[in-house]
């Protein structure tokens, strides 16, 4: 399969990318708030003003040069999937960190190495942007994101609890 890479295009891939985002916060969210259904728990997300937030903040980072945000398709224009990768300076620590903010393996290619090829690429685009640590997130039951995150080299850094309070 020959893969083609693409940078967002803010006008043309709003919808697509707030839908993307949509379905990673369902697979990485607590336990508790996946007990619903994707679509109630999208139309519940799709209602509230956390669309625009979220989308004025994707707006903004694509500001910085180094931040890279692609979409990748297949030779027919089916789309792979999607990442979107942010830097911060640490000047302190003389760290650059890049911070994997999204990443989705459409379900149909998913199992193939895709998401692989995709860290791969997003390490090496890192360094070339100056980065020397590589930082990702995902859910506590995302187990097919931890499980490739692990082959892929992440350690644990950090562990976020949380209690629902009534």
């Amino acid at each position: 399969m020959r893969i083609i890479t693409r940078p967002i295009n803010i006008s043309t891939d709003k919808n697509l990318i707030l839908d993307y985002h949509c379905q990673i916060n369902y697979e990485s969210d607590s336990p508790w708030a996946r007990r619903v259904a994707y679509e109630q728990y999208r139309d519940k997300w799709f209602s509230t003003s956390q669309p625009n937030e979220f989308f004025s903040y994707f707006e903004e980072t694509l500001l910085d040069k180094r931040t890279i945000a692609e979409i990748w398709l297949d030779e027919t224009n089916e789309y792979l999937g999607y990442f979107w990768v942010v830097f911060s300076d640490m000047r302190d620590y003389s760290l650059v960190i890049a911070e994997v903010m999204d990443v989705l393996v459409n379900p149909k290619f998913q199992k193939r190495g895709i998401g692989y090829e995709i860290l791969t690429y997003i390490e090496k685009k890192a360094i070339e942007q100056g980065a020397n640590l590589l930082r990702s997130g995902t859910g506590s039951e995302n187990f097919a994101s931890q499980k490739l995150h692990q082959k892929f080299g992440f350690e644990t850094y950090r562990v976020e609890i949380e209690k629902k309070l009534k």
